[in-house]
């Protein structure tokens, strides 16, 4: 069996992520055997040309190669960080920090600053952002009360969800969805 390759992705953070770059694939006639959140995974190590245009074709696409461990190594916390969200708050047994070093092996307190130097902010801060898109996303859908998505999201009350949200976004929930509304 040969040996297969695979590409580190920065900045693949949903699942139209996936379908985008598995497009840009097809596009440059380049087979893959698996497209996952931040991964390519190719039969073989492309030509340079190839991966040239792979790489311009992802930043069009605002992605980009990952090129050595310690960026693959902040986009694998990313990747902790959007799993922990997306167990919500039944899932959210550990810590969010007791959760990413237990699944990379590594000291949080060691990834969390790697994660500040490089990418300029906080793995918390990043947590927190990304929560609140996943709540921006349940208010655009109204069909849950905040009291569901507080819940949904990891904030322990609603309260706390529209504090942050205000701190983050700068409206309340609420004023959120209004907007969004007249919009």
């Amino acid at each position: 069996m040969e040996a297969v390759y695979t590409i580190h992705v920065k900045n693949m953070v949903c699942p139209r992520c996936i379908l985008m770059v598995r497009d840009t694939l097809s596009l440059l006639h380049i087979s893959s055997i698996d497209v996952v959140m931040g991964k390519i995974t190719v039969p073989r190590q492309l030509e340079a040309g190839r991966q040239k245009r792979l790489a311009e074709g992802l930043h069009n696409l605002g992605l980009e190669i990952i090129e050595g461990r310690v960026y693959q190594l902040i986009e694998e916390v990313k990747k902790c960080v959007r799993d922990y969200l997306a167990m919500g708050m039944e899932g959210q047994q550990y810590k969010l920090s007791s959760f990413v070093s237990s699944r990379l092996a590594y000291d949080f307190g060691y990834l969390s600053d790697l994660f500040s130097k490089t990418e300029g902010s906080t793995v918390e801060r990043y947590f927190i952002l990304h929560r609140l898109e996943k709540v921006k996303e349940l208010l655009a859908h109204d069909q849950y009360s905040l009291t569901e998505i507080s819940f949904e999201t990891g904030f322990s009350s609603v309260h706390h969800l529209s504090a942050q949200f205000k701190k983050y976004i700068g409206l309340t929930p609420s004023q959120y969805k209004q907007q969004k509304e007249i919009n």
